[in-house]
């Protein structure tokens, strides 16, 4: 059994693969779990079956550990978000779209055009967490293909929903514009209507907390300037 500490929780897991361990060194803490999640082997069938199967076990238990983690994560006003995040000048800012439009290579242009102010917090799947009443941007161990991310929370100040586009052109939405694409986003919860009921509140919460963006771009290095100018023009005080 490991013990990681994300989004200030110590969670642990009942691994039985080093991998687990491996993947979450950055992570690992001696802190007692405020509670803990145990990847089966029937778990373990199950999720090979939603994916590609020729995956191995190690790999499979790492996802079922953190959908066993997301499914628990509205009890302490987090959930699990698919999306690549930035940091930029201390705070979190979250760039969101439909597999294939290009969030990765986004958060690139970002890393080329503004290499001495902008690091990766988590590139695929961070926690977003209300602490202190703040909306929060977690690190955490699944950081996606590319591995990209580090162990820090920052205060969000955005949400970039991406689209393609021939030009650059970005533009606030309202949080009912964009309820819909950021929900999409979400882990939601299937074992517990109460969880689900209070990822919904949260989703929520966070919608009217931050700046909503969205953004049209193509894959030049303008798209992330564009951006970088919408999301700090109305940008949320902590």
């Amino acid at each position: 059994m490991i013990t990681i500490k994300i989004a200030e929780l110590p969670i642990g897991i009942e691994n039985r693969f080093e991998y687990t361990k491996d993947m979450s060194l950055d992570y690992l803490t001696d802190d007692k779990p405020i509670f803990t999640v145990t990847p089966t082997e029937e778990d373990i069938k199950r999720e090979r079956s939603l994916g590609e199967s020729d995956f191995s076990d190690e790999y499979f238990e790492r996802l079922v550990a953190y959908r066993h983690i997301a499914e628990v994560m509205p009890a302490y006003d987090g959930f699990l978000f698919h999306g690549s995040v930035i940091e930029l000048s201390g705070k979190a800012y979250i760039f969101t779209a439909n597999s294939g439009v290009g969030k990765t290579t986004h958060t690139r242009l970002w890393l080329s055009e503004f290499p001495n102010d902008v690091s990766i917090i988590n590139g695929d799947k961070p926690i977003i967490r209300f602490i202190d009443g703040i909306p929060c941007a977690c690190g955490t161990p699944w950081q996606g293909k590319e591995n990209y991310g580090k162990n820090v929370i920052k205060p969000i100040g955005g949400v970039a929903f991406l689209s393609r586009g021939t030009e650059n052109r970005a533009y606030p939405i309202t949080a009912d514009e964009a309820v819909m694409r950021f929900m999409s986003q979400i882990y939601l919860p299937k074992r517990s209507p109460a969880m689900l009921s209070a990822t919904l509140r949260l989703a929520d919460k966070m919608l009217k907390s931050v700046n909503l963006v969205h953004l049209e771009c193509n894959m030049e290095p303008e798209a992330a300037h564009v951006c970088r100018k919408a999301l700090l023009k109305t940008d949320k005080t902590w």
